[in-house]
């Protein structure tokens, strides 16, 4: 703003001006923050009254951000500490049955998981019957959902989820989880009926860890 105009304006003007836009203040905070009002003991004056509610107004939103914050530290905690016993439980298997066993229960009893399936595509003796899957038909089932590189997180169709989840699941969103260990190479699906369970804008990093898990363990159980 040129100074020299503001210097050139009268109380009265700017007065006016307010009276004339009422609103100014309410859309202009800032300029209303850096004002210092000086009034009689016991005097109620309307623009401090403003004042005061607009730093109300900044610290309900300080606290709710607060809150939000706390709330996620506390989730973060709770999944630290769940995939810390899951991790204790697949060291502790003495073979791949075990670890996949244990590792599909856990995600539907601790992480809320509606179905947890873990399939390999490889056939072999060592794995539990029951969990090879033929990456053709994973590939043609799943499209452009599944690649042996990145998860997939979001929708899935109805006839998608019932070839992985089995008919009659309800599952509407899933996380593809590629296992790309040396041994057999195979897939960690988890299905979900609730939406947003899986959003794709949700961080991976977690299933990626369990992942490189996996990976490992199964490679040192058939080995």
């Amino acid at each position: 703003m040129n100074k020299k105009k503001v210097q050139n304006l009268t109380e009265k003007q700017v007065e006016e001006y307010l009276i004339l836009n009422p609103n100014f203040l309410t859309n202009n905070p800032e300029v209303l923050n850096s004002l210092e009002v000086i009034h009689e003991t016991g005097g109620a004056v309307s623009l401090i009254q403003k004042q005061v509610e607009v730093l109300r107004e900044n610290y309900n939103a300080t606290t709710n951000n607060l809150l939000g914050l706390l709330s996620v530290a506390k989730n973060n905690e709770e999944i630290f500490n769940e995939t810390q016993q899951l991790i204790l439980d697949l060291i502790s298997s003495e073979n791949a049955t075990e670890i996949v066993g244990k590792t599909e229960l856990t995600f539907e009893k601790q992480f809320n998981a509606t179905k947890c399936r873990v399939f390999f595509f490889k056939e072999q003796e060592y794995l539990p019957k029951g969990r090879y899957l033929e990456l053709k038909s994973a590939h043609q089932n799943f499209g452009d959902l599944y690649n042996a590189k990145d998860i997939y997180c979001g929708p899935c169709s109805k006839n998608q989820a019932d070839f992985i989840f089995g008919k009659k699941s309800k599952i509407i969103e899933c996380a593809l989880v590629p296992l790309r260990n040396n041994e057999c190479p195979g897939l960690l699906a988890l299905g979900s009926t609730e939406e947003g369970k899986y959003d794709s804008r949700k961080d991976t990093l977690f299933l990626n860890f369990i992942a490189e898990v996996l990976n490992k363990l199964i490679d040192k159980s058939v080995r």
